[in-house]
């Protein structure tokens, strides 16, 4: 059963799904069927019609008073017809002509601009018809035993008005069969689908056939294609067209080569496209365009490599190469008689003599009867002479003093090692030699001394560093670097070193040094990883993990520690007085835990403790960080959570107070005070302090943590301005982005509680890991919450001490490393 329909246009060929409408205008149906429109012209604005299949056939079906004729025959609105094939459809100003195939197809035909003459019987058919069914109307439109009988003068009459027909109804007649004539010529054409590449060569087809965009339009047999382009090298391809049978052809056009001028200043050589030999030069070179590798190579000259995009598409593109001589001149005289030998060489030389040699270095012997022999090393150059003499036979050597800095660079005379700077050596004279300096790590220097019989010459030479950069980092930092007997700093550590091979030495007090072969002989950048162990310590000591994962899935980020400036100074804007200011040191290294306890984690080791609410709005989400807690609170679940993940608890009651047990383990506790703004000033470990977590200046970065801002103003009395987060009141930890340490929400969501006892004052002073007072019924609190309104409780010296508990206070665990 057939659904769908094969409609050729004017414009193409295209296959709509039925049922399909008739109509002038895109308008005249609805949308959804846009893509089922057949448009003809001369139909009124809301006249239409409808195909579809059914029962095995095409039927028409007219939806409004549209002036449609089949086969001439006229149809009445709101008729319904079956088609059959080689049925024509006179609609509007085409012509609708029904085909056999599968799917069915109609071929239109477009007549707007063409002056017809509707039959004589048109009028009567329209009114006829109306006494006939639809598949009973007769072949003519009128009966004609129902007219009037006339006389042969009324016949006559008829006759000669008949007779006068104007003519330019027979134009028209003639216009409309022209037109069927093409319409049933371009009906016997096959289309064959047309690649083509570059699109706008020409193409041509042998017989009858033409190209029309994309595809050929051909009678079927056999036939050839060719296609052709200015540029390119033409293309053909024979093909059978067989009618009904889908046929694509692709015709894909070659550049022609391009012509290379080459021109080598007279030099005869070979030239070779891409490792093939091609022809000689200077001339052309036809060669195929694209990046091509263009090789010279001549007698005596060294061989040229080029690189050339060749354009084609006999394009002349002038190409200058200029051959570089492999071969140099040696030119020797005496001040007497002598015989030239050069190694290597069968010959040998009467003096005076010029001779052509491959460039290289060589080894001379000069020597006449009754005399010293004259030996030396010459370097050809290529394309020079080397001048040698005259050449006094029997004279003594010249001496040459070298030193360099630094020393120990290795002497080559001639390409001969002669010693290590600082050194004198003997030289022949009556001859340039050339000196050469090697040391590795350090650029070879070059000189040619003339060597003058008798004569002492002094060198001084200070060797140009090849410089590689070498980044020294490890555990533990603030280790001193050694190269030798010369300190270069301490780690971490970025210097530049020569490009040979070092062994450096890392040296800390309270740990065994350590010595490390690196080879930057390369001179690639380097980054060299020491680990010193403590004395005492075995080899196979391994320092903490970067993190650590408990058993009860806490995770916690090591912090190594190092010194800074705790507190805040007094000129900051906003300190308050607690803030006292002193230098802290952190020896002993510590893990922090990445995330604040979540009211889940707490419900483990409490399960009836509830965060509480802000008017509506709860505060007790598995996921949100706790509130609600005392200080108590927070100590006992770090011995809980200590027992759960088998370390010794942290704290211990001692007359009826938690204290710490001495000396401190590594179980959970709460941070230090000095711990806790260590992670919250730094960048990064080593970095300088900073007064916000996020830098030195307001106001904090968008999106930086969870702040009293306009999400939470019908709840607070006041927020902080121009701010603004996704959370009215807590947040369930990490969802704002974590600091350097890896650690999240240390200003922001809820203050947490910290070990230490609290002191308006300064208590100790300057210290090392301190624990804080020894007692006190408050504890200090630090870091921003979401009640956060005043940006100057921002500041990482921000601290307060409070006793009891609020809805914004919650904490993290720490514990100390080893």
């Amino acid at each position: 059963m057939s659904e769908r329909l094969r409609l050729c246009e004017p414009s193409g060929t295209r296959s709509l799904e039925l049922p399909c409408w008739v109509a002038s205008h895109v308008n005249a149906v609805s949308a959804e069927r846009g893509d089922r429109l057949i448009l003809v012209p001369g139909l009124a604005p809301d006249e239409r019609l409808m195909l579809s299949w059914e029962e095995g056939g095409l039927y028409l079906d007219l939806e409004s008073d549209t002036a449609v004729r089949c086969n001439g025959i006229g149809l009445r609105p709101g008729e319904r017809r079956r088609l059959r094939y080689g049925d024509v459809l006179a609609i509007g100003t085409a012509h609708l002509r029904i085909e056999e195939g599968s799917p069915p197809s109609i071929e239109i035909v477009h007549l707007e601009g063409n002056e017809t003459i509707e039959p004589a019987q048109a009028a009567r058919g329209a009114a006829a018809a109306s006494d006939f069914g639809a598949d009973e109307w007769p072949d003519e439109w009128i009966d004609r035993t129902d007219l009037p009988s006339a006389s042969e003068p009324e016949v006559a009459a008829q006759t000669n008005a008949a007779r006068k027909v104007p003519g330019w109804w027979w134009g028209a007649v003639l216009a409309v069969s022209l037109l069927f004539g093409v319409a049933l010529f371009l009906g016997q054409l096959e289309r064959v689908d047309l690649k083509v590449s570059p699109s706008e060569a020409r193409v041509s087809i042998d017989g009858v056939g033409w190209r029309a965009g994309d595809s050929l339009l051909a009678w079927p047999g056999n036939r050839r294609v060719r296609a052709s382009l200015p540029g390119f090298e033409p293309v053909q391809r024979d093909i059978v067209i067989r009618r009904g049978e889908p046929l694509a052809v692709d015709l894909r056009l070659v550049p022609s080569p391009g012509i290379l001028q080459i021109d080598t200043a007279g030099v005869v050589a070979t030239a070779y496209v891409d490792g093939a030999e091609v022809g000689p030069v200077p001339g052309d070179l036809s060669v195929r365009e694209g990046e091509r590798t263009l090789t010279l190579r001549a007698e005596k000259y060294l061989e040229e490599v080029v690189k050339l995009d060749v354009k084609g598409r006999g394009i002349r593109q002038p190409v200058a190469v200029t051959l570089r001589p492999s071969w140099g001149a040696l030119e020797v005289s005496a001040t007497r008689q002598a015989l030239l030998e050069i190694e290597g060489q069968v010959s040998s030389w009467e003096l005076p003599a010029t001779i052509e040699l491959p460039a290289g270095m060589y080894r001379l012997t000069v020597s006449a009867p009754n005399t010293k022999k004259w030996q030396s090393a010459v370097l050809v150059e290529a394309g020079r002479t080397v001048t040698i003499g005259p050449l006094e036979l029997g004279a003594p050597d010249a001496q040459l003093r070298i030193t360099s800095r630094p020393a120990g660079a290795a002497i080559m005379v001639g390409g001969a090692f002669r010693g290590q700077t600082p050194s004198t050596i003997d030289l022949a004279p009556g001859i340039e030699h050339d000196i050469s300096l090697i040391l590795d790590g350090y650029r070879t220097l070059d000189r040619r001394v003339r060597a003058e019989s008798g004569r002492r010459l002094d060198l001084g030479f200070d060797l140009p560093m090849i410089p590689v950069s070498l980044q020294i980092e490890g555990q533990p930092q603030g280790a001193e670097i050694w190269l030798g007997t010369s300190r270069l700093g301490v780690a971490p550590l970025t210097t530049e070193l020569p490009a040979r091979r070092h062994t450096l030495e890392m040296r800390k007090a309270g740990s065994t040094a350590q010595r490390i072969e690196v080879d930057l002989s390369s001179a690639v950048p380097r980054r060299v990883d020491y680990r010193l162990v403590p004395e005492g310590k075995s080899a196979d000591w391994t320092p903490p993990t970067a993190e650590w994962r408990g058993q009860s899935g806490t995770v916690m980020r090591l912090v190594t520690g190092g010194s800074f400036l705790m507190g805040s100074d007094r000129r900051e804007q906003g300190r308050r007085a607690n803030e006292y200011q002193r230098r802290i040191t952190l020896s002993r290294p510590f893990y922090l835990a990445v995330h604040e306890v979540t009211n889940a984690e707490f419900r483990r080791f409490k399960s009836g403790h509830s965060s509480g609410l802000l008017g509506k709005r709860t505060l007790d989400l598995d996921s949100f960080a706790v509130s609600g807690v005392s200080w108590q609170d927070a100590v006992q679940y770090c011995n809980w959570l200590s027992e759960r993940d088998g370390l010794a608890p942290a704290y211990e009651q001692r007359q009826g107070r938690w204290v710490l047990r001495e000396p401190v383990t590594t179980g959970y506790r709460l941070p230090t005070e000095a711990e806790w703004e260590f992670v919250a000033r730094h960048e990064r470990p080593g970095a300088a302090t900073r007064r916000y977590e996020w830098g030195n200046s307001l106001p904090p970065p968008r999106n930086f943590a969870n702040l009293a801002g306009d999400e939470v103003k019908e709840e607070l009395p006041k927020v902080l301005p121009s701010w603004q987060d996704d959370y009215p009141v807590v947040a369930p930890p990490g969802r704002f982005p974590a600091n350097a340490f890896g650690i999240f929400d240390m200003s922001g969501n809820v203050s947490e509680w910290l070990h230490d006892a609290y002191s308006p004052t300064d208590p100790v002073g300057s210290t090392t890991d301190p624990l804080g007072p020894a007692s006190g019924t408050r504890h200090v609190v630090k870091g921003a919450s979401w009640r956060t309104h005043v940006y100057t409780d921002l500041r990482v010296g921000w601290r307060e001490g409070v006793e009891g508990t609020a809805a914004d206070l919650g904490f993290r665990v720490a514990r100390y490393a080893e």
